[in-house]
């Protein structure tokens, strides 16, 4: 027997880059995301998420004619719409709709697809992008404040199948990714708190500091201060790629996802929901079960919990939903999430949870009675009038 043992490692760079207005004739930022490395134009497809169309009416327009002024690269195609939200994950038609364009407009491995959108978009349109020719550069575009602070930063690419959650897709890193803030005034009032449940998440086990910071900003970023969305987005981005590239396993080739605490029941929750909860709102009412179970298994007090519960109500959101009720064999629904999430990866099921604030330690067995004390906790806790009504329930 002759074994041959081969190994190479890929270095992988891209940067994260805040800006106002990309598409402003005097805004070069996107232009030098994407340079030729043939001597010839870069060509690009674009797609835009129709819900921002929809809300910023002359994106399309503007974003043709900034096109237009840039000598170093060329629009192939029209820009693509591509319908928002969850549909854009429900069918493996939009991997063939992209591969089909970069075919018929001769795109390679040099060139670009642009995506503008809300997490959702970025993850189908990008899932398409990454298996196209193995592989076109992606610069993605985020929208919304789930996408700029978290969605869209990170490796991977997907769509939802089999009734679960991402269960196709790529890890496949953007060539860049801008955010571009002005698109944030333009959200309604769903869309601009749901990237807050995930800077809570993230604070909760990475940052006690900025945890303290979020909580006392909580009343400014109901009120839409977008000085204080700069603020937290760009702390909670710091915080995602910070564990995307020093952690060791940017691929999640082990069975721990320290960034999904919250996440096993959300996940969940959205499948139960139909999608009417959508993924901010899931992993607020994600983030509040875990952290009453982090009090039940001795993680946490009380005392350090309660405030972030007050500061995600006064965010907007609502911290339960009728289908966390939803029983099925005569067992909570949502359990079914743990076996999904352990699935997802592989191995022993992991959890993320915090050892005291602002600091994580996996937990890898599931204490179902210490569970059951801290989902009567939260309900008693919302149905005691502290909670006020949230969209999406």
């Amino acid at each position: 027997m002759t074994t041959i043992d081969a190994s190479f490692q890929v270095p992988y760079r891209f940067q994260v880059t805040f800006s106002w207005d990309v598409f402003a004739p005097d805004n070069d930022v996107l232009a030098k995301a994407m340079p030729s490395v043939t001597g010839r134009p870069a060509r690009c497809l674009v797609y835009v998420d129709d819900g921002v169309s929809a809300h910023v009416p002359d994106l399309v327009r503007r974003l043709t004619a900034w096109f237009a002024l840039q000598s170093g690269l060329e629009l192939v195609a029209p820009v693509q719409p591509v319908a928002g939200g969850e549909v854009a994950k429900g069918d493996l038609a939009i991997i063939d709709r992209v591969g089909q364009a970069v075919h018929d407009h001769r795109l390679c491995r040099h060139s670009y697809v642009v995506i503008i959108g809300g997490g959702a978009v970025l993850d189908a349109i990008g899932l398409g992008a990454s298996l196209a020719h193995r592989g076109i550069r992606q610069v993605r575009l985020p929208t919304t404040t789930l996408a700029q602070g978290d969605a869209g930063l990170g490796v991977k690419n997907g769509i939802n199948r089999y009734g679960a959650k991402n269960f196709l897709g790529t890890f496949t890193p953007p060539w860049a990714i801008i955010n571009d803030l002005r698109f944030l005034e333009a959200l309604d009032e769903r869309s601009w708190r749901a990237g807050l449940a995930e800077a809570i998440k993230v604070a909760v086990i990475k940052d006690a500091a900025f945890l303290s910071d979020l909580c006392a900003m909580a009343p400014r970023l109901a009120a839409r201060d977008l000085t204080a969305m700069e603020q937290a987005l760009t702390r909670c981005a710091a915080l995602h790629l910070e564990h995307i590239c020093s952690a060791g396993d940017p691929f999640e080739q082990g069975s721990s996802r320290p960034l999904d605490f919250g996440h096993w029941s959300a996940h969940r929750l959205e499948i139960l929901s139909g999608h009417k909860l959508q993924h901010g709102e899931a992993v607020a009412i994600g983030v509040a079960l875990d952290l009453c179970y982090a009090v039940a298994i001795g993680r946490l007090t009380w005392a350090e919990t309660e405030p972030i519960l007050v500061a995600l109500i006064t965010m907007g959101f609502a911290l339960w939903h009728p289908a966390l009720e939803r029983r099925e064999s005569g067992r909570l629904a949502v359990l079914a999430g743990l076996e999904q999430f352990r699935e997802h990866l592989g191995g022993d099921l992991t959890l993320a949870m915090p050892a005291g604030l602002g600091r994580r330690a996996d937990v890898h067995v599931f204490d179902h009675h210490a569970f059951a004390e801290a989902y009567a906790h939260l309900k008693m806790w919302v149905e005691q009038g502290t909670a006020v009504a949230g969209s999406g329930s």
